[in-house]
């Protein structure tokens, strides 16, 4: 045995040398120790031996392909490959295929290396990563969500707010904040516990998720306040929008007691000048504070603007019922 029937035997990956009509020509020792043949069982027959049935016809195209303008293959190939061994079974596999010429005929040496192991190691990392990845989307999801609600929490709020009033200065659109706070909710918690009052406060959460427009900002202030951050709405818009939130919040009947909720409006108009968006939404978010207060010291189940308080002899008039 010479020198490279020395190395073609004893290489550590499966040799095979196909000849142009795709038949085995020689099968070295860990070709039979991969695929479980002894080589006289390899040798004259079609390669699509070694080809799980369900790839063989495409095998048999591609392999004809090849043939007819041969080039070298490398391993490392981002194409997932299988080879059938002869009791059946599957493993992934990567191949390299080489050209050449051998007393004047033209063959491909086709290596063959099983990288179960490989693929094993490659499928749990990616199964790490994901579950990482997951971990970090719920751990940014917690970080920026209120756990009861779902909504946004303040701190979010204050980010996306601020985006917010950017895009408005940019757009030279209005901005509106509606500050809401519902109604005798102690006396939901001290008359039906705390249970309900949660209750009340996903349902809540709910509708004005549901009621608000597709971009609105919708955050929970804390307790039993929520805030609602618009673009693009004028005063008279803004109070529309605020009354279609106390309406559908009147609404809810699945709770224990009928819910209310008062509403203060503060609208920013376009501005020309540059400013500060922390500061301007501090003081948006204090007008409607302020409004929000006159429409609980007015009867509540109301809305009010903070505009309106300027107003002389203005007194916020309680809903219909």
């Amino acid at each position: 045995m010479n020198v490279y029937q020395r190395i073609f035997e004893y290489t550590p990956d499966a040799l095979l040398l196909i000849d142009q009509a795709g038949h085995i020509t020689l099968a070295n020792a860990q070709a039979e120790a991969l695929f479980g043949y002894d080589r006289n069982e390899l040798v004259g027959q079609p390669i699509e031996i070694l080809v799980p049935p369900r790839f063989a016809q495409h095998h048999v195209r591609h392999r004809a392909g090849f043939m007819a303008e041969a080039h070298s293959r490398q391993m490392g190939a981002a194409v997932e490959l299988f080879a059938q061994m002869k009791h059946g079974d599957e493993l992934p596999v990567d191949i390299m295929l080489s050209p050449m010429i051998v007393d004047g005929h033209p063959f491909t040496l086709c290596v063959v290396r099983d990288i179960t192991e490989r693929k094993a190691a490659e499928d749990k990392l990616r199964q790490q990563t994901a579950e990482l990845q997951k971990l970090h989307a719920e751990l940014k999801e917690l970080a920026s969500h209120d756990g009861l609600t779902g909504l946004y929490n303040w701190r979010a709020f204050y980010e996306h707010a601020g985006q917010l009033l950017k895009t408005a200065h940019r757009r030279q659109e209005s901005t509106t904040l509606l500050m809401l706070d519902l109604d005798h909710f102690k006396q939901i918690n001290d008359r039906f516990g705390h249970a309900e009052g949660d209750r009340v406060l996903q349902a809540v959460a709910s509708t004005l998720r549901i009621t608000a427009r597709e971009n609105d900002i919708v955050a929970r202030h804390g307790g039993e306040e929520f805030v609602v951050a618009a673009i693009g709405l004028t005063e008279a818009e803004g109070l529309v929008a605020a009354e279609r939130l106390r309406a559908a919040i009147a609404g809810i009947e699945t709770m224990k007691t009928p819910i209310t909720a008062s509403i203060g409006v503060a609208t920013l108009a376009p501005q020309a000048q540059k400013y500060e968006a922390p500061r301007v939404l501090a003081e948006l978010l204090d007008r409607a504070d302020q409004a929000l207060y006159a429409a609980k010291h007015n009867g509540r189940n109301q809305v009010c603007h903070f505009n309106r308080l300027v107003q002389p002899g203005y007194q916020a008039v309680p809903a219909r019922p």
